[in-house]
């Protein structure tokens, strides 16, 4: 059976439908990746459209077309398959001597033109299932001894310590050894943790993990990974301790460049903190910038405490800025939300509020954690209903080839504090 892990893709009805072939076909095995790996190249990032890797077929990539037009599919193939060959050559455990261990196929499936066209067999198109069934059982990888190696690269999703000399360090919290923990727990990140990074949900997404799991590197290669692959959209991440917005943008910078050979458009990618301050720049905040665009009174600490209380004067002003906009504007295409245990059920509507259609959020918690002595309540509750009473968010079951609502992140990962 074949692990589906979906990511983020603009090529939709082909994914799905490549998506359905392989849960109909329960003799194949394997990981099928979709809108994932992200190659860097000089001219920036290069999505792979889908990638299937497979202890009897090797690594076969999808090239994906959504209409009819197959004009240049030849080179689009060539493309891929080099840049695939490229990125995987940098891992010593893939190669023997000069010669890279891992088959590497490529497909172009258009399941639009529902008709076998005619086509060198150096370059397979496929238009149904028939056919690519039929070019898949093709295939044969000799070196399937390799496949948990190829799996392991897959799946580490960030390679910054690649070509690096290993930090060596003789003080425990000199910010040397923190930078060596910072890279270890990267490196190490589990099958789960890569799963949050690159499954990718059209709405509320929630990641749970104790103290050290990874949930802040998580939400960070996030980050970078949808501004790569769409950096069109308005996308913001925020957090509620003041420290971690170096930390976070440091990490979200590195992974970018990574993934693209570029530094990020920040512009476009803002990290923010929770409440904000006026003086622009580094002082923004997400309420602040929620008052000001759809004109409400703006509290900061000081007032919201005389006014509200000591209890959550945060919580309060949050709520009474979503009571006060009668239609809040939206301003971000997706919005990532650190340390969620900490913030009460207001802030994670006013970030839903912000948010367009269809309303990508993602907040991240420990359950064991918080400031507020309590812990958050079901998403049915935090986003409240519609004018017939339908809750606006529930988290559906998870179903095989879909991205998941809820994600929980068992294994350990911490990473230091750097500043």
């Amino acid at each position: 059976m074949v692990t589906i892990i979906t990511g983020t893709t603009q090529k939709p009805t082909s994914s799905d439908l490549l998506k359905s072939f392989f849960q109909r076909h329960n003799e194949l095995d394997g990981y099928l990746y979709i809108g994932y790996p992200i190659i860097g190249t000089v001219d920036g990032a290069y999505p792979i459209d889908s990638l299937w890797v497979s202890p009897d077929k090797g690594l076969v990539i999808f090239n994906l077309i959504e209409g009819k037009n197959i004009d240049g599919y030849e080179e689009a193939q060539d493309d891929c398959a080099n840049k695939i060959e490229a990125k995987l050559r940098g891992y010593r455990q893939l190669v023997n001597k000069r010669k890279l261990c891992v088959e590497i196929n490529v497909i172009t499936y258009a399941p639009a033109l529902m008709r076998k066209v005619d086509c060198d067999e150096d370059y397979p198109l496929c238009a149904n299932d028939n056919n690519l069934l039929a070019q898949i059982e093709k295939l044969n990888w000799n070196n399937s001894g390799y496949y948990e190696a190829l799996v392991s690269v897959l799946q580490a999703i960030s390679t910054i310590r690649k070509g690096k000399k290993r930090r060596e360090t003789t003080k425990p919290e000199s910010r040397g050894a923190k930078l060596k923990a910072l890279e270890d727990s990267i490196a190490n990140l589990d099958n789960q943790q890569s799963r949050a990074v690159i499954e990718t949900v059209e709405g509320v997404q929630r990641i749970r993990g104790l103290a050290g799991s990874g949930k802040t590197v998580v939400l960070a290669l996030k980050a970078a990974y949808l501004h790569a692959q769409h950096p069109e959209w308005k996308i913001a991440v925020t957090f509620n301790t003041r420290s971690l917005k170096g930390q976070l943008r440091q990490l979200i910078n590195t992974f970018y460049i990574e993934q693209t050979s570029e530094e990020p458009d920040w512009d476009n990618l803002h990290i923010l903190h929770a409440w904000g301050a006026p003086g622009g720049g580094e002082r923004t905040g997400m309420y602040y910038i929620f008052c000001g665009t759809n004109n409400l009174e703006y509290l900061d600490f000081l007032s919201a405490k005389n006014r509200f209380g000591s209890t959550d004067p945060f919580g309060v002003a949050c709520r009474k800025a979503l009571e006060e906009a009668t239609d809040p504007r939206p301003m971000y295409d997706a919005v990532l939300v650190d340390e969620a245990q900490d913030f009460s059920p207001a802030f994670l509507k006013l970030c839903y509020e912000m948010l367009r259609e269809p309303k990508r959020l993602v907040y991240a918690y420990d359950e064991l954690q918080n400031l507020r002595l309590q812990s958050l309540p079901s998403p049915e509750e935090i986003f409240g209903v519609d004018e017939h009473g339908v809750p606006n968010v529930t988290f559906r079951s998870s179903e095989d080839g879909q991205p998941e609502q809820d994600i929980i992140l068992e294994n350990a990962t911490e990473i230091p504090d750097l500043l």
